[in-house]
C-alpha cells in the first residue's frame, strides 16, 4: 500500500500543478502577458523563431499555437482558452521588432 502512495504521489502533484497553471491562466489580462509566461522562453532562446515585428495576421499565430508545428507543441484549449490565444495573437500581429522597439 506504501508503494502505492508512494507512485501516486507525483502524478497527484502533477495534477494540481496543471490544475493551478489553468486557473491562473483565466487571470492573465493582455497578451503581452501571456507571451512573457507562457511562449517567450522558447521564442528568445533559439528553440523557436522570434515572432516580434513579423507583420503576420493574428490568425497565422493562433493557428501554429492551436496546431503546433515542428517543435512548436500544440496548445489544447484547456491550457490555452479561445479568448487568451486571440489575446496573445493579436499582440504578436501587432508587435514591433526588437530592432524598433
Amino acid at each position: 500500500m506504501k508503494i502505492i502512495k508512494i507512485i501516486c504521489l507525483p502524478f497527484s502533484l502533477l495534477f494540481l500543478n496543471s490544475a493551478g497553471w489553468s486557473q491562473s491562466a483565466n487571470d492573465w489580462e493582455s497578451g503581452e502577458q501571456i507571451f512573457d509566461k507562457v511562449c517567450q522562453y522558447c521564442h528568445i532562446n533559439d528553440v523557436g523563431p522570434i515572432l516580434t515585428g513579423r507583420n503576420l495576421p493574428p490568425i497565422y499565430f493562433s493557428t501554429i499555437a492551436r496546431n503546433g508545428q515542428n517543435a512548436m507543441p500544440a496548445f489544447r484549449p484547456t491550457e490555452l482558452s479561445a479568448a487568451d490565444l486571440e489575446k496573445v495573437a493579436n499582440f504578436l500581429s501587432q508587435s514591433l521588432s526588437e530592432e524598433n522597439q
